[in-house]
């Protein structure tokens, strides 16, 4: 997002397109095909379409034998599918299936962040299971972004046990107006100051479920397992509050991956390590018959797409005009890439500075090792001490292979999905020096190279540049051809997963009570 903040450069000014090529260009980074991650064991159990017919002989098994309490024990290892395909066997499955303590595991399991303490507005986990199936899986990724044109978007998706609604709201990042203070390895750099101050945009939600509709009403009280009958296919309009519509409508829609092909439009982008991919081209092409979903396991639990239109009408009972209609969407991230490891600490969700663009937020991407960190390859030094040879081998296996900035949300410049920096090796193969100035001392720096391009991404290039690692939640780049150093923040995620830690509403002032 722009704003009017005037921000120096100690070199050339990145804002002025003419000067993009005066800024010497350094090789490409190899472009990713096809990352692939492989899903987590049990993510398809329990989800078939189709339950295994149940014997119709009157054969009695010792199952029915057990204590109650081991049946309840093998129920609790049963998916959702699985456990209504259950109850639907005979009458002493359907009693002991129905049982809220199996229920619960399922509903606690899918909204992290949030205790559950209630089956709140339904009398039974089992019937607020059904009535928000099958989009439980919007609160367990909780982190989703979009392909909106060049910027992007990201939101966090979680459950308010408040009202039983799954909603997601924008994630956006503020910062005080910078400083600029001249570099002491440098004084021709300058370093600009960043003290960014993350926030959900609670005033108007992305995707808003309520469990109260009357689509998930008529869910909850369908006897027996859920139809699929148009259930995956059907857009299901979304109950977004009146007085943050604005005339805006929107549809949410689930989708069909796809196998990518050379050339084809998906998302995620290729940069980004994904479990699957979905069409993106056009609206015609991401919401066509042949990508929609048709049951269960045709849908996609890493994506999903918004239909938004505006609509113009004479009266409240006068048929509208769709205007301005479009369609996005939406992937999430496999925990695995934002989840920091001893090994891997700077994995995670991180925001940061781009001048005059404001703030962006980044996947801070470390990919695994294609060889196990051998310590025997680490030999103890004549004059080193235990302790600081235990020290070394542990700088050595965590500072090792290749760090990846990948831009979740972009700006007319460089847009979302692409890289906005790679540091190829930050072992002793890519290490410069360790700083010695006070505003960086002891910090670890590697060589990088930024990515840059004129407006609407043309001309774009890598330039030299340099990644001083100042701590495991805050880094620096040094952009060598601009003169300027800009930072970058860890974001905790968790911190907005409950609705309980959002901030009191703002009061309503006096001239305004009108809108209410």
């Amino acid at each position: 997002m722009d704003n009017h903040d005037r921000y120096l450069h100690g070199r050339v000014d990145p804002g002025v397109d003419s000067n993009i090529s005066l800024v010497e260009q350094v090789e490409r980074p190899e472009r990713p095909r096809n990352q692939f991650l492989s899903p987590p064991r049990g993510e398809n159990s329990g989800s078939n379409d189709h339950p295994a017919p149940v014997p119709t002989h009157p054969y009695k098994s010792p199952f029915f034998s057990l204590p109650s309490e081991l049946v309840h024990q093998i129920l609790s290892y049963l998916g959702p599918i699985d456990l209504a395909s259950a109850s639907s066997s005979c009458r002493l499955l359907d009693g002991l299936a129905k049982s809220d303590l199996c229920w619960q595991k399922h509903v606690q399991e899918t909204v992290p962040g949030v205790e559950l303490t209630s089956p709140h507005p339904f009398q039974s986990y089992r019937d607020l299971y059904i009535a928000h199936d099958p989009h439980w899986f919007l609160a367990k990724y909780k982190i989703w972004f979009c392909d909106y044109f060049l910027t992007g978007k990201i939101i966090i998706c979680r459950f308010d046990p408040r009202r039983g609604c799954i909603e997601g709201y924008r994630l956006v990042a503020e910062r005080p107006p910078p400083t600029f203070d001249p570099w002491e390895a440098d004084d021709e750099v300058l370093i600009h100051s960043f003290a960014p101050t993350c926030r959900m945009h609670l005033d108007q939600p992305v995707v808003h479920l309520d469990a109260m509709s009357r689509e998930s009403r008529m869910n909850a009280t369908r006897p027996g397992p859920p139809s699929t009958a148009r259930r995956f296919t059907a857009e299901r309009p979304m109950c977004i509050p009146d007085h943050t519509r604005n005339g805006v409508f929107s549809n949410f829609l689930l989708a069909r991956p796809v196998e990518a092909q050379p050339n084809m439009s998906v998302w995620p982008p290729e940069t980004i390590p994904a479990r699957s991919r979905v069409r993106n081209a056009s609206q015609e092409a991401s919401v066509g018959a042949r990508h929609q979903p048709e049951k269960r396991s045709q849908a996609s639990e890493q994506h999903f797409r918004i239909r938004r239109w505006m609509e113009m009408t004479n009266g409240p009972n006068v048929p509208g005009v769709h205007l301005g209609e479009e369609v996005h969407t939406y992937a999430t991230l496999d925990p695995v890439l934002y989840t920091p490891t001893e090994d891997k600490p700077y994995r995670g969700i991180w925001v940061g500075d781009y001048s005059g663009h404001g703030c962006e937020f980044l996947l801070m991407n470390q990919p695994d090792d294609e060889v196990p960190f051998d310590e025997s390859s680490v030999i103890q030094r004549e004059d080193e001490s235990p302790e600081e040879w235990q020290a070394r081998k542990k700088e050595e296996r965590v500072y090792r292979g290749k760090l990846e900035a990948i831009k979740l949300t972009g700006d007319p410049n460089v847009p979302r999905g692409e890289y906005t920096f790679v540091a190829d090796d930050i072992s002793r193969r890519g290490y410069v020096r360790t700083a010695t100035e006070a505003r960086f001392k002891g910090a670890r720096v590697v060589r990088s190279r930024g990515h840059i391009a004129a407006r609407m991404f043309r001309h774009d290039k890598y330039i030299e540049s340099q990644l001083i690692m100042i701590s495991h939640n805050r880094m620096a780049q040094y952009w060598v051809g601009f003169g300027h150093i800009s930072f970058y923040e860890r974001v905790d995620i968790e911190q907005f997963l409950s609705p309980m830690n959002d901030p009191p509403p703002k009061p309503v002032k006096v001239g305004d009570s009108a809108h209410l």
